[in-house]
């Protein structure tokens, strides 16, 4: 772990998740542990990056590298970096530009990065946070970027996942040099299967979020937690289906305290759909959809993370922080309740 501490957020986030941190250390789900592994510590340590399972690679790109609320150029993670699930040390691959609160997704040997923020001051001065419409896809092959056709708008603290063929990136702000930014209502989708694909709106979502985890079950886009304008958490999940092209409303996360839903990641995998929250829960859909239910806790309670599976029993988790104690290097992969 990080020796730096990690800046509370605010007085008001932290008393609202305590209440939540408590009902958790009450509850009777068990506590896992990671499992043994080889895979070294990604340091520095980073949150609000993008990272996926390819293969049998971890991959990490960006990502903020200071303390919480601090934003500089020579701060964010501009570099690809992998490791090998079956352990050993990280390697480098190409350079692309300083980017935090950004998504990556996989898809048929491709890695895609899409949008995220730059911050254009240097360490110590005003910040000038800039969210970014570029969008790039790295050949694992060729170990190459290309760039593809931007974003209709820039976007950053957004997400987006990946159904057939389909890129779909939902939530998220455009920064224009302030801290604060204007709230998305659009979303959009890339058919990947075009010759050269472009971007195509999905219909407006019915909310505004951003600091959200977005996965794909069952053939359906699911956006979880998250911000709301004007600044305040959220424990709802939306749902698109894109076979009907409509958007409905799924259960809230569990855990008391809205803080529940802030910076948490999800993935699905062995048809079951999964959360990890600020509050260490690792949170299950039930089948019908119509519930979560917290299944376990973490080793260590994270936000600002990324949750991947490693196979349909165990789960991969890497970077992110805690309030309390700092920010997290150490990576572990976990057994599926």
């Amino acid at each position: 772990m990080s020796i730096s501490k990690f800046a509370l957020l605010t007085i008001t986030a932290l008393a609202m998740t305590l209440p939540a941190l408590a009902l958790a250390a009450d509850s009777k789900v068990p506590t896992t542990k990671s499992t043994e592994h080889g895979i070294e510590a990604h340091t520095p340590a980073v949150t609000s990056f993008g990272a996926v399972i390819a293969g049998n690679q971890l991959y990490v790109y960006g990502g903020n590298m200071a303390g919480a609320h601090s934003y500089s150029n020579s701060e964010q993670g501009r570099n690809l970096y992998s490791a090998n699930l079956k352990g050993g040390a990280w390697t480098k691959g190409e350079d692309g530009p300083p980017l935090q609160g950004l998504a990556l997704v996989e898809h048929k040997g491709k890695l895609y990065r899409i949008g995220g923020f730059t911050a254009q001051n240097a360490k110590g001065e005003e910040h000038k946070l800039e969210s970014q419409a570029g969008v790039a896809a790295y050949d694992i092959a060729t170990k190459k970027w290309t760039d593809l056709a931007p974003l209709p708008e820039p976007r950053s603290s957004a997400d987006a996942a990946v159904i057939g063929d389909t890129i779909y990136v939902v939530g998220g702000w455009n920064l224009k040099g302030g801290r604060s930014g204007d709230w998305h209502k659009t979303a959009w989708k890339l058919d990947l299967t075009q010759a050269k694909p472009q971007w195509q709106s999905l219909p407006e979502p019915p909310f505004q979020r951003r600091a959200i985890s977005v996965a794909a079950h069952n053939g359906k886009l699911y956006v979880i937690g998250g911000m709301q304008p004007p600044g305040s958490p959220s424990r709802r999940t939306d749902v698109f289906d894109p076979a009907t092209g409509k958007w409905t409303e799924g259960p809230e996360l569990l855990g008391e305290g809205q803080m529940t839903g802030f910076g948490n990641s999800s993935f699905a995998t062995g048809g079951k759909l999964y959360v990890s929250t600020i509050n260490g829960d690792l949170e299950r859909l039930s089948e019908d959809g119509k519930q979560w239910e917290i299944i376990a806790k973490m080793p260590t309670a994270r936000f600002f993370h990324r949750m991947l599976p490693v196979d349909d029993k165990h789960l991969l988790v890497v970077g992110g922080a805690n309030m309390a104690e700092g920010k997290y290097d150490q990576v572990e992969i976990i057994a599926i309740p």
